[in-house]
């Protein structure tokens, strides 16, 4: 059956729709999408995600471009006759028998506007029933209380209609308030000219009784209160959760910002809820700064989701998609989704470390006014918990058009496929490096070959000689042991010492280039070798060495800082976009 054909068939439930079959936005990025895709705009600030979802919406009403939608395709189910019937058998009519309006959730449409369905470029006054966005400001005002209606005599005008006319509806919505908030969320049925919610713990319904009963309407307003004298967290939860769940036409939804009110865990339990009770065969446009809620989608809806970057340069908005598969990819890889690769998307820059002290010392050197000027960077620092980590989070972010830099230790040079896969993320191409990495290992190697299995078990019999007995191992042996670990590898002496361990001549100037092409691909080799080697007289490690550092350093004019500064500065110099 054609988009266009009409729709005989079950015509009291079909419902006409529309839908974005694809966008092309400024930069001429083109996405075709399918008719139950969450589309998430994500990026930093003033990219043009709210714009989207504005431009978008007026699009379904008049097909005309704007800053950052420059083109799109509507994709179209049902005909003006379908409408009509679907109208006449479903919405509310006011007016005469002549001059008449059908009315339902956020629409009213004269009957004479019906044709507008079929026309391609102005569908202005039939827009509101297919497509409904859900603003920052407007949904405080949605958790009122709706209008007074004959229930089960005149279609609902209002979210909280549907709720006292599908007591399921109503119990699920409440299960999930409850969940977010421990609290019921009770539609008032009794309500007269006005059909409030009410918070608190809904009241039992006695025996032989229902809950228009003086009972239950009297111990329901002594024991709980009306949503719209709450917070506007639970207002604005209540009202998105209306909006997405209890959706009749809307076969597109935008909604800004589903986070605003709400505290981390209750965004994630939106986010979660959205993605798995939403309509089927609608799409739901959403731009977000929050990674919770980006996590509850994902959680609620790998397979539907959508993320889509956006980045202004100029005029122009970039944009890249991160496609089902990847999302489910990453969704999937635990230590990915906790090594914070979504916030990144929500920054101007990502900067990769190997461990959380590396990024506490290099983000502290970052932020200093001589480094990055006034204006504080607009820079995540992530950590990967080790080397082998760093090119899967760095492609991840890539693949979104986040600008990265990686951060790491000299020894990343030890493990050839290490350095090579993170080289080759980042851009690079092998064979301009594999010639000074081969001279700097060997160079490595040749100083002193790594000690073999029996060498690392006579260190360590050496140190266990002597300990016996039921008490404590001895702290001084324990030390000693980790210490033989340390140096099995030659690379340890490169990592105490950095760039200065290695002989004098070819190995040195090797490096030197080494170092220059990682920095033309933003990863940068730390050439004292470890972040304690910036500061050698603090002989803390870790952790212990950054708090030492800043708490007994001044960061700004300390001399033996100085060679930590200057290496941040040239990383914040090939990192910081050009308006800064």
């Amino acid at each position: 059956m054609s988009d266009d054909e009409s729709i005989s068939e079950n015509a009291e439930l079909f419902c006409p729709r529309l839908s974005f079959e694809s966008i092309i936005f400024s930069d001429g990025t083109k996405l075709t999408l399918d008719d139950d895709d969450i589309v998430v705009f994500v990026g930093p600030n003033n990219a043009g995600k709210s714009a989207a979802l504005r431009e978008l919406e007026l699009w379904v009403a008049h097909s005309r471009a704007g800053p950052v939608i420059k083109d799109a395709t509507l994709r179209k189910v049902g005909t003006k006759e379908d409408l009509l019937r679907y109208l006449d058998r479903n919405a509310q009519k006011s007016g005469d028998a002549i001059n008449f309006q059908y009315g339902g959730i956020g629409y009213s449409i004269h009957h004479s506007h019906v044709s507008y369905f079929d026309r391609p470029l102005d569908r202005h006054p039939v827009a509101p029933f297919f497509a409904k966005r859900i603003t920052t400001e407007g949904r405080i005002q949605d958790s009122n209380a709706a209008p007074a209606l004959a229930l089960f005599q005149s279609p609902p005008t209002h979210p909280i209609h549907t709720l006292l006319m599908d007591p399921d509806l109503a119990s699920d919505i409440s299960s999930k308030f409850r969940h977010a908030f421990g609290k019921d969320l009770t539609p008032f049925r009794a309500g007269g000219s006005m059909f409030p919610l009410y918070v608190g713990e809904k009241p039992s319904v006695p025996p032989g009784k229902d809950e228009l009963s003086r009972e239950f309407v009297t111990k329901l307003q002594s024991t709980n209160l009306p949503l719209e004298s709450q917070g506007d967290g639970m207002r604005s939860f209540a009202a998105v959760t209306l909006h997405v769940l209890a959706a009749r036409t809307h076969s597109i939804q935008f909604l800004d910002e589903p986070e605003a009110f709400l505290h981390p865990p209750q965004a994630r339990l939106l986010g979660r809820y959205i993605a798995e009770n939403r309509p089927g065969n609608s799409q739901l446009f959403i731009a977000t700064h929050s990674t919770d809620i980006l996590d509850g989608l994902i959680e609620g809806g790998s397979d539907k989701i959508r993320i889509v970057r956006l980045r202004r340069e100029g005029d122009v908005n970039r944009v890249r998609e991160l496609g089902k598969e990847k999302t489910k990819t990453v969704a999937r890889d635990t230590l990915a989704r906790f090594s914070r690769v979504f916030d990144g998307i929500f920054f101007e820059h990502v900067i990769i470390c190997e461990a959380d002290a590396d990024c506490m010392f290099y983000q502290s050197i970052l932020n200093l006014p001589s480094i990055s000027g006034d204006r504080r960077p607009d820079v995540l620092f992530v950590h990967t918990s080790g080397k082998h980590r760093m090119a899967k989070l760095a492609d991840t972010l890539r693949s979104l058009d986040v600008p990265v830099s990686v951060i790491a230790d000299i020894d990343v040079l030890n493990d050839e496929g290490t350095f090579k896969n993170l080289f080759e993320t980042l851009g690079g191409n092998w064979a301009d490096v594999s010639t000074s990495w081969k001279s700097i290992n060997h160079a490595v190697l040749q100083q002193r070959p790594p000690l073999n299995a029996e060498q690392v078990a006579s260190l360590i019999a050496a140190q266990l000689e002597g300990v016996q007995g039921t008490g404590e191992f001895p702290d001084d042996r324990e030390r000693a042991i980790k210490e033989v670990f340390k140096t099995v590898s030659p690379w340890s002496a490169m990592k105490r010492s950095g760039r200065s361990a290695l002989p004098a001549g070819e190995p040195i100037n090797h490096f030197d280039t080494l170092s220059k092409k990682c920095g033309e691909h933003r990863l940068w080799i730390v050439p004292v070798g470890e972040i304690e080697g910036f500061c050698r007289s603090v002989g803390s490690h870790g952790p212990g060495f950054v708090e030492r550092v800043l708490e007994e350093r001044n960061l700004e004019t300390d001399p033996e800082l100085q060679s930590a500064r200057d290496f941040i500065e040239k990383i914040w110099a090939g990192a910081k976009p050009p308006s800064t």
